[in-house]
C-alpha cells in the first residue's frame, strides 16, 4: 500500500477496535452486570487492535504502534502537564514528520560510519554531484562537503523542520569553508536523477520500489545508487558494505551501478 494508505488503515483499525470494545463493554455492563476497569478495557482494545492489524497484513511496526497507542494516550492524559504543551508537541512532530503519512518514510538519521563508508565509494580524482534524498538534519551533506570541496552536494528534504534546521546550519558554516552544499525543500520525486552522479537514500522498505524505478529510468550510465539499510527486493546489489564492521547485527550499505 502506498501514498499513506497503511496509515489510514491503521487509524480505521484503531477507531473500529475502540467502537467494538465500547459496544461490548456497554452490553456487558447493562446486561451481565460486568464492569471492567480502565486498564482492562484498554488491554481489550489493544488486543483487538493487534488482531485486526495482523489480519489486514500491515507491516510489523504497525503491530507495535497500534496496540501501544491507547496505553500512550491514557498515560498522556494522566500526566500533570498544561494543555498547551500537547498542542506544542503536536505542532513540533507535525513539522518534523510532515511527509511520513504520504511517503511512509519516518526520520531515520544515518550514522557517521555510513558517511565514511560512502566517502570511500566516491571517486577521488574528479568532482561529482551527489544528492541525499531525505537528508534530515543534513549531517551527511555537510560532512562530504568538507571532504570534497570541488564537488557539489545536495540535500533534499520534504519535512519543514528538518529542512529548516539543515538550511540554517548550512548558512552558519565557518568562514572559509567551501560553498558546495545546498539544501532544498522538496520531494525527491520532483528531481531529475540524470543531474547527479550519486544518489544516496536512507528511506524505508515501502519507498524502495518507486526509488528503483525512478533510478532505472533517469540515472545516467556510470552513476551510482546507494541505499543505507534497505535493499530493493528482487534486485541484487552490485556491492554491499557493513559500515560498522558488524556483519551479524550491523546495517548494510547497498550499492547499484547503473
Amino acid at each position: 500500500m502506498q501514498n499513506g494508505k497503511p496509515a489510514v488503515l491503521a487509524l480505521l483499525i484503531q477507531c473500529l477496535s475502540l467502537g467494538i470494545v465500547t459496544v461490548c463493554l456497554t452490553f456487558a455492563w447493562h446486561s451481565l452486570h460486568v464492569r471492567l476497569s480502565l486498564i482492562q478495557a484498554v488491554c481489550c482494545q489493544a488486543a483487538l487492535t493487534l488482531l485486526l492489524t495482523r489480519w489486514c497484513n500491515l507491516a510489523w511496526w504497525w503491530c507495535l504502534i497500534g496496540p501501544l497507542f491507547p496505553f500512550a494516550l491514557i498515560l498522556m492524559l494522566m500526566l500533570p502537564v498544561p494543555h498547551w504543551l500537547y498542542l506544542a508537541l503536536f505542532l513540533f512532530f507535525l513539522a518534523f514528520y510532515w511527509s511520513t503519512y504520504r511517503t511512509q518514510v519516518p526520520y531515520f538519521p544515518s550514522t557517521r560510519h555510513a558517511w565514511q563508508a560512502l566517502e570511500q565509494l566516491l571517486p577521488p580524482d574528479r568532482p561529482i554531484a551527489l544528492v541525499d534524498i531525505g537528508s534530515g538534519l543534513g549531517g551527511l551533506i555537510m560532512y562530504l562537503g568538507k571532504k570534497y570541496p570541488a564537488s557539489q552536494f545536495y540535500g533534499v528534504e520534504i519535512a519543514p523542520l528538518p529542512w529548516f534546521l539543515s538550511f540554517a546550519r548550512n548558512l552558519l558554516r565557518k568562514p572559509g569553508e567551501a560553498v558546495n552544499t545546498r539544501f532544498i525543500r522538496a520531494s525527491y520525486e520532483t528531481l531529475n536523477f540524470a543531474e547527479f552522479d550519486v544518489v544516496f537514500a536512507y528511506l524505508s522498505p515501502a519507498a524502495m520500489p518507486a526509488l528503483w524505478a525512478k533510478a532505472r529510468q533517469e540515472m545516467r550510465p556510470g552513476s551510482m545508487l546507494v541505499s543505507y539499510e534497505f535493499p530493493v527486493v528482487g534486485v541484487g546489489e552490485h556491492l554491499s558494505i557493513y559500515p560498522d564492521n558488524n556483519p551479524e547485527f550491523g546495517r548494510k550499505l547497498f550499492v547499484w551501478y547503473l
